[in-house]
């Protein structure tokens, strides 16, 4: 059966609401905009569904000029790229030079969250090395991403899961950034290397799964599943397993409907 790329996600803010476009530029970091902007706590460590599940509801549109920043109950903001004061932010052990995006912002986030934080942004020319374990080039960066650039999941993958599952679940749960359709379930973790739309990507780990699966990503409501299932059907050491990491090799475009070529 043929693979196909079947959907492509942004995410603008890290942990909040994707984009779904129809076809993104990858630059370096991986897709034009994936999670170049970022919710930081008072002392810049950054926060993320697992501990504001409500963050889900959250949406950030990406323009040239900024962002528009969308919370529930308020007026939309605009966000503009320039200006704005130099400060540190830090995701999981990686210290990052960031700019604040201001006071408005922060009030809003910290409004609807319940707590003090900052809308940051990566500082231009600031580079967050891809660690090595990536297989990447030596030089290749990544935006505040957990870890690597894209995160690759498929239908058939989902669809065995749902089949174990008393309430099936919605690909969003997984946050890819590449959803692949056709062939059978759970082929992606024998994928080494891959072409699509004249772009080649290393599938370069398992993705290990957290409680953000458990969010429901509309309402913001967390459950148990299917991270209980996952635990028992797709265990791993270090966790229960579902997608790949990914990184790809030059730049390029890549869009729902292109041919998905496994090279390796």
């Amino acid at each position: 059966m043929q693979l196909h790329v079947s959907r492509i996600a942004v995410y603008p803010l890290k942990s909040c609401a994707p984009l779904y476009p129809e076809r993104e530029e990858l630059v370096e970091t991986g897709f034009r905009y994936d999670r170049c902007w970022m919710v930081a706590d008072e002392t810049g460590r950054f926060l993320t569904q697992r501990e504001h599940p409500e963050m889900a509801r959250v949406r950030a549109v990406p323009a040239p000029q900024g962002l528009t920043l969308i919370v529930p109950g308020r007026e939309p903001i605009e966000v503009p790229l320039r200006g704005g004061r130099a400060a540190g932010a830090t995701v999981w052990d990686d210290r990052c030079d960031v700019v604040d995006q201001g006071d408005l912002a922060a009030e809003l986030l910290g409004s609807f969250l319940g707590r003090p934080c900052r809308l940051v942004r990566m500082r231009p020319g600031f580079r967050r090395e891809l660690g090595s374990s990536y297989g990447g080039p030596q030089e290749m960066s990544v935006s505040f991403a957990d870890s690597a650039p894209l995160l690759l999941t498929s239908e058939a993958s989902l669809a065995d899961l749902n089949g174990r599952l008393a309430q099936p679940v919605p690909m969003d749960r997984f946050r890819p950034n590449i959803v692949v359709s056709g062939g059978k379930p759970y082929q992606e973790d024998r994928w080494r290397v891959i072409r699509i739309g004249g772009v080649t990507l290393r599938l370069v780990k398992d993705c290990i799964r957290c409680a953000i699966v458990t969010v429901d990503q509309t309402t913001g409501e967390k459950g148990a599943e299917p991270l209980e299932t996952l635990d028992v059907h797709r265990p791993g050491p270090k966790g229960p397993r579902f997608g790949m990491k990914v990184v790809h090799q030059g730049t390029g475009a890549i869009g729902s409907g292109d041919t998905v070529e496994v090279l390796h």
